[in-house]
This record gives C-alpha cells, sequence and structure tokens, in this order.
C-alpha cells in the first residue's frame, strides 16, 4: 500500500514540477526560475523515489517509467497550451490594429462626407466632388483601395493584409489633406497626418 501511495505522490509532484517550469518564467519574468522549479521538484522526487526503490525496486523502476511518460507528455501539452496562446494573442493584436484603422479610415469618411452632403461646402469647394482635379482623382483612388483593402479579415500571419491596409489609410489621409490643401482650405482638425506620411 505503501509503494502506490509513493507513487502517486511522485506523479503529482512530477505533474506539478514540469508545470511550474514551463510556465514559472514566463509569469514571473525571472530566468533562473526553471532552475530552482526543477531543483525543488527533484528534491522532494528523490526521496518519494528512493523509498519505493528500497520498499520494491520493481515498483521503483514502474514509477520511473511511469515519471518519464508523465513528463514527456505534460511538456508536449504545455508546449501547445503556448502555442495556442501566442496565436491568439496575435490574432486579438491584428483585430485590435485593424479596428484602429478602420476608426482612422471613418473619420477620413465622415470628414469628405461633409462635401457631399452639406450642400454650402458643395457650392463653396466644388473641386472636392470633380475627379478631373488631380488631389481629388487620388483620393478617389486611395479611398477605393482602402475599402478593398477593409474588407478583407486581419491575418496575423506574414504577409498579412493588416499591413497594407494601415498603408492605404496612412495614404487616404494624406491624399484628402492634399485635396484640402490644394482648394485653399485649412486640413480638417479632424484628419492628422500619419507618422512618416506624404
Amino acid at each position: 500500500m505503501l509503494v502506490p501511495t509513493l507513487g502517486l505522490l511522485a506523479l503529482a509532484v512530477g505533474i506539478g514540477t514540469t508545470w511550474l517550469m514551463a510556465s514559472g518564467p514566463t509569469v514571473e519574468r525571472d530566468p533562473d526560475a526553471r532552475f530552482w522549479y526543477g531543483f525543488c521538484g527533484f528534491c522532494v522526487l528523490a526521496p518519494l523515489v528512493l523509498g519505493a526503490v528500497l520498499l520494491d525496486p520493481w515498483a521503483g523502476a514502474g514509477m520511473l517509467a511511469a515519471l518519464a511518460c508523465t513528463g514527456l507528455a505534460a511538456c508536449g501539452y504545455l508546449r501547445r497550451a503556448a502555442v495556442l496562446r501566442a496565436e491568439a494573442d496575435a490574432r486579438s493584436r491584428v483585430a485590435a490594429e485593424h479596428l484602429a484603422l478602420e476608426e482612422r479610415h471613418d473619420r477620413v469618411l465622415r470628414a469628405w462626407g461633409r462635401y457631399e452632403l452639406d450642400p454650402a461646402a458643395a457650392i463653396e469647394n466644388p473641386g472636392m466632388n470633380d475627379v478631373r482635379v488631380p488631389e481629388t482623382g487620388e483620393l478617389a483612388r486611395a479611398l477605393a483601395r482602402a475599402e478593398r483593402l477593409r474588407r478583407n479579415p486581419p491575418d496575423p500571419g506574414p504577409g498579412s493584409t493588416a499591413a497594407g491596409y494601415g498603408h492605404a489609410v496612412a495614404e487616404l489621409e494624406s491624399a484628402f489633406r492634399r485635396a484640402e490643401q490644394r482648394l485653399g482650405r485649412a486640413p480638417s482638425a479632424t484628419v492628422r497626418p500619419a507618422p512618416g506620411a506624404r
């Protein structure tokens, strides 16, 4: 009865040690934590295994094999969980960036909509709706490109459309400001140039 009890305790300690060695350094941001968790786990495991071997050598050997298998399985599970967590974090970050870009995109649309929906603004600034004006034509092209990329769902993988959409929104903001400046108006306060934008 004592040997099976020692075996169960050793398995529990082994699983706990493996989990702490895998998750402890990340949570505590301490590179030495893995060593100390492993060392403490070994100090607890060694007497349990030694006691089982002294009571029954075959049972002790079986306990060591079970510990090794359990440790490997726990490591595989924890590694897979870490990969899934990193992928979820990347998806969440990309979705937040996409939402921020959509807000900037909407600000430009609202600012430009003033020239289409407000008759006084349309009469005062007819060039803002005339794509024959080079700056307004460039604005219309930038708007079409941003709208096309906006419909694509964000993808956290390399070469995703998120970077292309961000560039398109920055170009749209710059094109809108240039169109307003071309018409002799002060640029809209709601549409600010993105860092590094032309």
